[in-house]
């Protein structure tokens, strides 16, 4: 049976070695996981001599970067390489998303965060190193496959999330820019949520996008923004009387239906005559 073996309580570096081999390695998705004190192999065996068991961020072997003082590596970035060399993966979107995950895997496994703006701030602990680390030592301590399960599942939503982000980036790229009242502002057709984040983060004081599938808009205000959607609101009901229109109390988000209420009736208004409503076009 194939094995992967790495080092007892698995940091970050260890577990995303562990998923990429598991993830993308043909026939490599079912292999059994054993863990060693950190440096070791299994059965004190050299590390690369069964095609069958493969070491990960332990035993000075193939998949371990300790063997060198390089900061531009670590195990992740190790397994990737090969993936990439062994033509693994052919969607180039999937490639792009794990590359900006293992470079930030990299940077942790070697301290970097340390130097990171803000480094003191609370917001680190929300990442999955500090996360995976209390685990270990807060609550209840996980033991050895119990954190490797939750860390293969995290890093699960991580990519679709970086899929998510780096798609967002190319169609607000080509989305319709506009200015309204309240500045610089973005249309764009599409089923991404992180389209709307993304384009705020980008300084966008408002966002609209249209579900191109199910036909639903949701306009968004930056929410440091004087966006108030109240007008907004009035004239789209004027617009289209057959569709469901929630402002928010905010007055900064306009839904016509969300994930968290599919029911609402999505409009028959188009993108463009959105826009020509927020841009104060007659």
């Amino acid at each position: 049976m194939k094995t992967i073996v790495t080092h007892i309580n698995p940091d970050q570096d260890a577990i995303s070695s562990v998923w990429l081999v598991k993830r993308f390695f043909p026939g490599w998705d079912k292999a059994e996981i054993k863990f060693v004190p950190a440096g070791k192999t299994l059965n004190s065996d050299p590390p690369d001599n069964d095609p069958e068991i493969i070491h990960m961020d332990t035993g000075l072997g193939k998949f371990d970067h300790h063997t060198t003082g390089d900061k531009k590596v670590c195990a992740a970035i190790k397994v990737l390489v090969e993936i990439e060399e062994k033509n693994y993966i052919k969607d180039k979107i999937t490639l792009k998303a794990l590359e900006r995950m293992a470079e930030i895997i990299r940077s942790m496994d070697h301290a970097e965060e340390r130097s990171w703006p803000n480094p003191v701030s609370d917001r680190w602990e929300f990442m999955l190193e500090m996360i995976l680390d209390g685990l270990k030592t807060r609550y209840g301590r996980l033991q050895n496959q119990e954190l490797v399960d939750f860390g293969m599942t995290a890093l699960d939503g991580i990519l679709a999330g970086m899929r998510e982000k780096i798609s967002a980036s190319e169609e607000i790229a080509t989305g319709v820019k506009f200015n309204c009242r309240w500045g610089k502002s973005v249309g764009v057709e599409t089923g991404n949520d992180m389209v709307h984040r993304l384009a705020e983060r980008m300084g966008f004081s408002v966002v609209a996008v249209k579900d191109p599938k199910r036909g639903n808009v949701r306009i968004y205000g930056h929410p440091d923004s004087q966006v108030d959607l109240t007008e907004i609101h009035l004239a789209v009901m004027a617009g289209d009387r057959e569709a469901d229109w929630f402002l928010h109390a905010s007055k900064k988000l306009l839904l016509n239906g969300s994930r968290a209420n599919p029911a609402m009736r999505p409009t028959k208004l188009t993108l463009n005559e959105i826009i020509k409503i927020l841009s104060g076009e007659k």
